[in-house]
């Protein structure tokens, strides 16, 4: 009984200290802490993170470009052994680096007010529009020809084999409709033959009058009669093969036109462009087929709705990295100008 009044009153003193300590916290100030706390772990990442950003969309955009002018330079590839060789790789890597030092020598150096930049503003500001306006062209290039039909080979392939397989099938028909007919023809020349060959054994068992031969006129008769016989049997299976080759030419003519035919359909038909788009003007339009014009729009309006998305990405993490940093450039610059003048 004594233990647990003492344990009561060990719990009741314990519940009074925890009351008395959550009266003298602050449950604001608690609550600005944990925040302060958590974008102190928080912002750090994120500002990391969009840096990293801009530097990843520099690389998409120099890949697009990349892309693009191997695709114009094919010739170059070809007898570039070393890709640090290769007038595209070396195109985009000076565009792109270029393209990201502007920025960042406009932020720096505007934060400093340096006369000589300011004077001449205007062209490093004429020369990044310059490079900005080849990554738009070039993200526009890339994605017509990606977006262009990208299922056109896919669906060719299914349709040719399709249609191989129907001709496959006809001419499946046709050789056991030629193969029936050469049986049919060459069987009674088939059995004359036999014929003729046992009217030669048996002639072979009389010995001729006069002569020790056992092969008589008779003999010589029904040679004579199997030899033209296997001749005409022989023109029969010619004749028919060659008009049997005739259909399967004539068969796999139909199939080429079909095949080419099928090409030009597919060029412009939307079965062959892709699939999200397709169904999208699919949907807007209510039909299967749609106006090619909607889907080239909708191509251009992505392309630059992306180009402009990665520029503008650049711009505002090298942007604000110049900001934030371009103390760091302004002064490395300014000590070497120093050094200089000592000199």
């Amino acid at each position: 009984m004594l233990k647990k009044l003492k344990i009561k009153e060990t719990l009741r003193k314990g519940a009074d200290k925890l009351k008395g300590l959550l009266k003298t916290l602050n449950l604001r100030n608690f609550i600005d802490v944990l925040i302060g706390g958590f974008f102190n772990i928080f912002i750090p990442i994120t500002y990391l993170a969009f840096i990293c950003a801009g530097v990843f969309s520099a690389l998409v955009s120099g890949l697009i470009e990349y892309q693009v002018f191997a695709e114009l330079f094919p010739k170059d590839m070809q007898d570039t052994k070393y890709l640090i060789f290769s007038i595209p790789f070396l195109i985009v890597i000076s565009f792109e680096t270029t393209k990201v030092f502007l920025i960042f020598l406009d932020k720096a150096y505007s934060q400093s007010n340096n006369e000589v930049y300011i004077n001449n503003k205007g062209y490093f500001n004429s020369l990044r529009i310059a490079l900005v306006s080849v990554s738009v062209v070039a993200t526009l290039l890339f994605s017509f020809y990606n977006l262009h039909n990208p299922e056109y080979g896919k669906v060719l392939s299914k349709a040719t084999i399709d249609i191989e397989r129907d001709f496959e099938s006809q001419i499946e028909r046709i050789n056991i409709s030629f193969d029936k007919q050469i049986k049919e023809q060459i069987k009674p020349l088939n059995e004359d033959i036999i014929r003729y060959n046992n009217m030669m054994k048996t002639e072979e068992g009389f010995k001729f009058k006069g002569r020790q031969e056992f092969r008589g006129p008779r003999y010589n008769e029904a040679k004579k009669l199997r030899s033209e016989t296997e001749d005409k049997r022989q023109q029969i299976i010619i004749t028919l093969n060659k008009e049997r080759n005739k259909e399967i030419s004539r068969l796999n003519t139909e199939k080429n036109i079909q095949i080419d035919n099928k090409k030009q359909e597919l060029k412009t038909s939307s079965a062959s462009g892709n699939k999200m788009l397709s169904a999208t003007l699919q949907v807007i339009n209510m039909k299967a087929e749609f106006p090619q014009v909607q889907y080239i729009l909708i191509i251009g309006f992505l392309s630059i709705l992306i180009s402009f998305g990665l520029e503008y990405i650049i711009w505002a993490a090298f942007t604000v990295l110049a900001i934030n940093h371009g103390n760091i450039f302004i002064n490395k610059l300014m000590m070497r100008n120093d050094e200089e003048g000592e000199e």
